[in-house]
This record gives structure tokens, C-alpha cells and sequence, in this order.
């Protein structure tokens, strides 16, 4: 079993008890300059046959071998100075490691790209905010593509039948304040087809044109086999900051529908027929309500979970709202300047959800009431097991089917996400424990007692009985 730390480092564990077989630490440059992220937030590392591949938050790519964490190679591959560096595992196809750039809300612009996991050489790149002479520059006014951010947080999704992979991009920027950057600001909070031996675009489905909310739709893209209307679809899903959850036609790109998975809605009136806003509340010159709220409403980084069994879809989710008040931005912005454009002035909460939801329709089956925003990520198991947590450090199993609540475990601190595995016929589930940097540097500001929250890491595994 191979995980990584916050400050990146990579261990090896032996996956039955735990013990260390080797360790990598990851050196940072002594001063990086994020000095609002800074380099502490990682989500893990991907096999490449008897390669460990690491993508670190300085922009480099590193390739290790699996047995004993020796470095291969490493490549500088994206300009950390710039506030572009990568937090994410790449996705592994064939001999690429394809993975996407975050900007922190630093005034920059992203990209997907592949790298030989042979020799770390660039083999294709895709902007996520398009140049001059690229399609979609047209939807930036002026020189704002230079800035105009576009993060890519969580890996791509692979589609080996179609050959295809699924990327969700983040915010424009600046993020609250859309007057510099006139347009529908293409490829940000969009959902990316790309095919992954030469970059090109195949289909894109923009889900939130100029966004002003700071509405990411970075989140992972569900592949599942499905009937909609009562014929067979292969359909990609994906659920977001936006509290809304669209399911996509993933051969052709064509809109299929889209469903709200939070209660409260202000950013948007509604949907049109294709899945278009309707913009409802926008951050002005005096602060206004935004529900979902940016900052830990809908659903963040924290993965969705399917059971093919039941064909239904599992979103952790916060009801939660922020007030923000517009502020004016530069429009000519260093690379390293942070360019927000705005200020959240309160939060309010109405709590946190999980809810299934049926495939087939779009409806809910099935919703879990908590007392905080749901921030870890949810496992569903062939057993018709779900594994999550929550803000008050409890590990959570739910019955799939009904949503019943059947086991709990105090972790010490938040769980974020689960594994399960078999080694020589045992059966284990692992859970990572730890709140996340952002997370924990906002949340206590809004809701005073999270601060009492333990923030250590640990690795807790639990394994089936025999």
C-alpha cells in the first residue's frame, strides 16, 4: 500500500499490518511563494507498473521504483512560481501519466498534460484556458486568458472502450469578479472529453459559463452503464460545488439532465433545457447570499461513490451559504499575485447531507442528515456497504440500500476517505484520517467549536472477520 503525507511524503506499507517498508520525502524549494496554500495538500500517488508516480505541489513529477523508493526521474513540469503545481495522483494510461494543474486563485492559467512514465518527457498539453489561436480564446475579453486560472484538482477519468478521458476544471479568475474577464471564459467550469494519446478535444459540456460564484465543477467524472427514459446510455456523472448533479452522454457530450442535491439555491434561478444557468444572486458591491457558499457548500474535492448493483449515485454534500461583497480587482496581475476579486464576509450552515440518488431518474432514494458539512469522500462495496465520515470524527457505515446507519468508530480526527482490499483472501478497509489544510484553516472561523478538532493524520485499518 503506498500513501503520502500532507508535505508529500510517500510510504510503503505492507498492506496486512502496516509496517513500513520504505519512505520518500519530497524537499521543497526553501521559500515557495503560495503563501496563502502553501505546499501541504496532497491526495495520494499512482502506480505505473514498478513505478510509484508522485506529482508534488512545486510542479514537479517524480517516478520512484515501487520496491524501494528509489528516485528514477523527476521533472520540473509546471511553474510553481507562477502558483501552478499539482495536488492530485495522476491517471495512468498505457505508458502516460496524464494530470492536471491547480492555480490556487493565482492569476495564471492550467492545464492537462502527459508525461512518459518512462522518462518524464512532455508528450502532449492541453490549456485549460485557451491562447491566441486556440479555440475558446474568443470567450476572454482582452488579455484576461492570462490569468484567467482554470485549476484541475482531482484526476481524470478513463473510458478504455472509447478511448477517452474526463477532466472537470475549476474557476475562473478573478473569481467573484467577472467585469475584466467579459465572456463565457471557455474551459473553466467545464466537463473535458480529451482523447488521451494526442490531447485533442473531443466534446466539452461548459457548465457554469462565466462563473462569479467561485462554483468549481473540478469534480471527479463518474462513468456508469445505465438506462435513462428506457434506453441504455453510457452516461458520465458528475456532482459539484454548484449543488447541482448533471449526468452527460459521455460518447457524444449531449446533455441528459441535471438534478439539484442541496437544498438551498441562490447563485442560480434554475436550469434551462440544456443544463444553462439562469443566474439568480451575483456578488456585488454590498454582500450577497450565495448558496451553495464557495468555501464548504455542495460538494468539494470529496468523491462521489456508485454501486452498479442499485445504479445509484452517493453525494456527501454541505448545506452551507456564504455572504460575499464584490471587491475591484487589477486587471493586469503578476502570475504570483492571488486575484480573488472578491471577500466572503459570513457563513451559515444548515448542516450536511448524504443522499442517494437513482441513476435511472435523477431522484433521491434515500438522504442522511448530519450536523456539519459531509467532507469525506464515500466507498461502496459489492456487499452494499457505505463507508464515509464525518466532522466529528466518525468513521460511518451505512446500509446502500436504505441509508440506515449501522456502525460507527471514533477516528480522533475527520476521516477523508476509504479504500477496501483483499490480501491473501482477508479482507481489509482503510481509512485516511486527518482534516485537510484548507478545510481546517477556514471551517473554525465560521463554526468556532471545529477548532477543537484534532488535525493529526493516521492511517486506521479495519479487516473483515474470518
Amino acid at each position: 500500500m503506498y500513501i503520502t503525507s500532507p508535505m508529500h511524503a510517500v510510504y510503503a506499507l505492507d498492506a496486512t499490518n502496516g509496517r513500513i517498508l520504505w519512505r520518500h520525502n519530497h524537499k521543497f524549494p526553501e521559500k515557495m511563494p503560495a503563501a496563502v496554500w502553501g505546499p501541504s495538500k496532497h491526495r495520494g500517488v499512482s502506480l505505473a507498473g514498478d513505478r510509484v508516480i508522485l506529482a508534488t505541489n512545486d510542479g514537479q513529477i517524480l517516478s520512484l521504483d515501487a520496491k524501494t523508493g528509489k528516485q528514477q526521474w523527476t521533472t520540473q513540469a509546471a511553474d510553481y512560481q507562477a502558483g501552478l503545481g499539482f495536488n492530485q495522483p495522476p491517471l495512468i494510461v498505457g505508458d502516460k501519466a496524464i494530470v492536471g494543474t491547480f492555480t490556487a486563485e493565482f492569476a495564471t492559467r492550467g492545464f492537462v498534460a502527459a508525461y512518459d512514465v518512462h522518462s518524464g518527457k512532455e508528450v502532449w498539453r492541453f490549456n485549460t484556458v485557451p491562447g491566441p489561436g486556440e479555440p475558446g480564446n474568443e470567450t476572454w475579453a482582452g488579455d484576461s486568458w492570462k490569468h484567467g486560472c482554470g485549476p484541475v484538482i482531482l484526476p481524470p477519468t478513463y473510458d478504455p472502450e472509447l478511448n477517452l478521458i474526463y477532466v472537470g476544471t475549476g474557476n475562473p479568475c478573478p473569481m467573484w469578479n467577472g467585469d475584466v474577464r467579459k465572456g463565457d471564459n471557455l474551459y473553466t467550469d467545464s466537463m473535458l472529453a480529451l482523447n488521451p494519446d494526442t490531447g485533442r478535444l473531443v466534446w466539452y459540456k461548459q457548465l457554469i459559463p462565466h462563473d462569479v460564484w467561485d462554483l468549481d465543477t473540478f469534480g471527479e467524472v463518474v462513468l456508469v452503464d445505465t438506462r435513462i427514459d428506457g434506453r441504455p446510455v453510457r452516461a458520465a456523472l458528475q456532482a459539484g460545488k454548484s449543488g447541482y448533479f448533471y449526468a452527460m452522454d459521455r460518447a457524444e457530450g449531449r446533455f441528459l439532465y441535471a438534478k439539484p442535491f442541496v437544498s438551498r439555491i441562490t447563485w442560480a434561478k434554475g436550469l434551462d433545457s440544456e443544463g444553462k444557468p439562469i443566474p439568480g444572486a451575483i456578488p456585488g458591491s454590498s454582500a450577497e447570499t450565495l448558496c451553495p457558499g464557495a468555501l464548504s457548500g455542495g460538494k468539494s474535492w470529496n468523491q462521489t461513490a456508485y454501486s452498479p448493483k442499485l445504479d445509484y449515485l452517493f453525494i456527501p454534500a454541505g448545506d452551507v451559504c456564504d455572504d460575499v461583497k464584490q471587491a475591484a480587482v487589477n486587471p493586469t496581475p503578476k502570475a504570483s499575485d492571488l486575484h480573488f476579486g472578491g471577500q466572503p464576509e459570513k457563513w451559515s450552515s444548515g448542516g450536511g447531507t448524504l443522499t442517494a440518488f437513482d441513476v435511472k431518474t435523477g431522484e433521491p432514494k434515500w438522504q442522511y442528515k448530519s450536523r456539519y458539512p459531509m467532507r469525506s469522500s464515500v466507498l461502496a462495496t459489492a456487499g452494499g456497504l457505505l463507508f464515509t465520515g464525518d466532522l466529528e470524527s466518525n468513521v460511518l457505515a451505512f446500509d446502500a440500500r436504505d441509508g440506515r446507519l449501522l456502525w460507527s468508530f471514533p477516528a480522533g480526527s475527520m476521516p477523508q476517505n476509504s479504500v477496501t482490499y483483499s490480501v491473501e483472501g482477508k479482507q481489509y478497509v482503510a481509512v485516511g484520517v486527518g482534516w485537510g489544510q484548507v478545510l481546517a484553516n477556514f471551517l473554525p472561523s465560521y463554526v468556532p467549536e471545529l477548532a477543537q478538532v484534532p488535525r493529526g493524520s493516521l492511517l486506521l485499518v479495519f479487516g473483515l472477520p474470518d
